[in-house]
């Protein structure tokens, strides 16, 4: 039939600019995160990447945001690392971050790649819970992408463990390293967790914010830490290694067995 076989085709259209092969571009080469950087954003309790769906309208101007198991870069789940411009709070006053590099407890914004929204600004974002919004599933903060980027669009990054904190404030943030993303608007830790969530890129898991504690022991069993749940626990991602690199790693072999027995 002609109608099926033009939605078919829309369909197979709207896949293909999603997935769209990206190359991640980080600015340089030093183990940083910089501004401007083209990266992922994975999240360690679902072991997938954080991606959107601008097809997936929650609102007029906000829509869907999910933790992928497609973990090869493509436009739906690479974001632009941006500063934040606008009014901080106190604590921003403490440090004078001029240079391009993205530092603990400095504010920033993720920005969806400009190939999949036609070149428009649209910004990770999260609100208060209310009566009438929160996530799907869990019923927690919703987290979502909208157009705005205002103060609800603007992310704090936080050296994982609490105790150490205050110390690594200023200090650069690496990729391929373990961080917490807190929602300024709402001071709620950005999560993820093995929440089935199902839309047209099949089953997918829910974002939301909120903020989850494990407690462990100190040294010697003195007192307990509260650390951040995997659910909190995110890293930058900017590159994936090549077949070529991944072959190019030690490994037993069959002579080296041998030699061994």
């Amino acid at each position: 039939m002609p109608g099926t076989e033009s939605s078919c085709a829309q369909a197979e259209e709207r896949f293909a600019h999603a997935l769209q092969t990206m190359e991640l571009s980080p600015t340089n080469t030093d183990g940083y995160v910089h501004f401007g950087d083209l990266l992922m954003l994975f999240n360690q309790a679902t072991d997938g990447s954080l991606a959107c769906d601008p097809q997936e309208k929650m609102s007029d101007d906000t829509f869907a945001t999910t933790s992928t198991w497609y973990t090869e870069p493509c436009a739906r789940n690479t974001f632009v690392i941006k500063r934040w411009e606008g009014r901080g709070d106190k604590k921003d006053a403490m440090f004078d971050f001029r240079d391009d590099i993205v530092h603990f407890g400095q504010k920033i914004q993720f920005v969806c790649n400009p190939v999949l929204v036609g070149g428009q600004e649209c910004f990770l974002a999260s609100a208060p819970r209310t009566p009438t919004s929160f996530s799907r599933y869990s019923r927690n903060q919703e987290v979502c992408i909208n157009t705005a980027g205002n103060w609800m669009s603007v992310w704090e990054v936080q050296y994982l463990d609490p105790q150490f904190q205050m110390e690594m404030e200023g200090q650069a943030v690496p990729t391929n390293a373990p961080i917490a993303l807190l929602h300024c608007g709402t001071r709620q830790h950005l999560a993820s967790d093995v929440i089935k969530y199902k839309n047209d890129f099949g089953t997918e898991y829910e974002m939301f914010c909120k903020t989850f504690a494990d407690i462990e022991k100190c040294q010697l069993g003195a007192r307990d830490k509260r650390m951040l749940g995997d659910c909190n626990r995110w890293c930058f991602v900017s590159s994936i290694p090549t077949e070529d690199q991944l072959a190019g790693q030690p490994h037993p072999t069959g002579d080296d067995t041998a030699e061994g027995a």
